[in-house]
């Protein structure tokens, strides 16, 4: 380990690289990412996604894509849960005359865990809150506050102790 004012320098950085890569952790999104077609035996994905482990996801968007028969609309085709920057459809229904699709799309942790016919953002998972998109992802300006308090705390420490 370096010495004197190498020693205080060498450790701004590490500090510096330290606190910037927390803040850049703190504000990933999570989201569920699994997939389910008709005949899979293992149906989590789309009755229990509370039992998937969530992704760490560095996009804008949790979602899910959910894929019904017309003639028969407790029949699920296909089902998807995903993290996307640009999904194909924010929030919305599809028909053509064999199936109906669900375009889903949120922006809080885990808020991609409900049956993906509603509306979710409110992250429990359980389907009942119906809330809007709004777009952008926020910038986690108070992590950010909060790591560069920590840092010029240190800087005022260690500049302290050089006397």
């Amino acid at each position: 380990m370096p010495q004197g004012r190498g020693s205080f320098i060498w450790t701004f950085y590490v500090t510096l690289v330290v606190s910037l890569g927390t803040t850049a952790l703190s504000n990933a999104l999570e989201c569920y990412a699994c997939s389910y077609l008709d005949g899979y035996s293992d149906m989590r994905c789309l009755n229990n996604a509370s039992a998937l482990k969530p992704i760490n996801c560095t996009k804008k968007y949790c979602l899910t894509v959910r894929q019904e028969a017309i003639h028969n609309a407790s029949k699920v085709i296909s089902f998807a849960r995903d993290c996307q920057d640009k999904p194909l459809v924010l929030n919305g229904v599809r028909t053509d005359a064999s199936f109906r699709f669900y375009f889903r799309s949120c922006q809080q942790n885990l808020c991609n865990g409900h049956n993906g016919r509603v509306y979710n953002s409110s992250g429990s998972g359980a389907g009942l809150n119906h809330n809007a998109i709004i777009p952008g992802k926020s910038g986690c300006s108070s992590a950010l506050s909060l790591s560069c308090l920590m840092l010029l705390l240190l800087l005022l420490f260690m500049c302290s102790s050089c006397n």
